[in-house]
């Protein structure tokens, strides 16, 4: 009990809170049970071989529903106001952003071993937001299309069970919404990071403009000494 005590006082605050901080970032997952994450698991089997297909309708119903956001890809192609999808610029940002959620199925006992990469997309987001391109409500945007891209799907499946299909797409807005959560713990990261970059910057900028004005340059000094003589 002493020496617990005593690592307790020797630990800095910053590491303490770092430490809360981390514990509940990987407790925060959706505790899934073994037979949820099996619906998951068999659902997928239906979703993964059409996962192209999937991220192109899920990208084509989010430019549809917010054409802001094709600025956050000025490589790929458009015609007439629709996304090209033989480009391949289309093809691979949609098998990047599907990729993303098989990630997540497939890591179905080990969620928290996710938040790092996800941290990480986050932070690169982040990156967007001060380039003026990205807005916070494209997180819902994109949560609610990839919902009803995958309902869609299993509806489509005929082999898949008509009576499953509620519960499946219950579950994957659990599982997609904390996806969405964490990779928004890295873009606010980033964001703060980068604010108070731009304070340090402020205050860095404010002494400077202080000494130049309490201490003269030699330039100036030597003609307020020229003056006096």
């Amino acid at each position: 009990m002493t020496r617990v005590g005593v690592a307790a006082e020797n630990e800095s605050p910053s590491e303490s809170s770092y430490s809360e901080n981390d514990e509940k970032l990987q407790m925060d997952w959706y505790p899934f049970t073994n037979e949820e994450k099996q619906i998951l698991l068999d659902s997928w089997k239906y979703l993964e071989p059409l996962k192209q297909s999937i991220g192109c309708d899920i990208y084509e119903m989010i430019f549809n529903q917010c054409p802001e956001a094709r600025k956050l890809f000025p490589k790929m192609k458009f015609v007439h106001s629709k996304p090209d999808k033989k480009s391949c610029e289309f093809a691979f940002q949609a098998l990047r952003f599907i990729q993303v959620i098989e990630g997540a199925v497939m890591s179905m006992d080990n969620l928290s071993a996710l938040d790092p990469i996800l941290d990480n997309l986050g932070r690169r987001h982040g990156k967007l937001e001060v380039n003026g391109k990205f807005r916070t409500y494209y997180w819902s945007t994109f949560l609610e299309c990839s919902i009803c891209i995958f309902r869609k799907t299993l509806t489509n499946c005929r082999k898949y069970p008509e009576k499953d299909i509620d519960k499946a797409i219950i579950l994957w807005r659990y599982l997609l919404r904390d996806v969405m959560k964490k990779i928004k713990i890295g873009y606010n990261a980033d964001i703060s990071n980068r604010m108070n970059a731009l304070s340090l910057d402020d205050r860095s900028y404010t002494l400077t403009s202080n000494r130049k004005e309490s201490y003269p340059s030699d330039s100036n000094r030597t003609n307020d000494f020229d003056d006096i003589l």
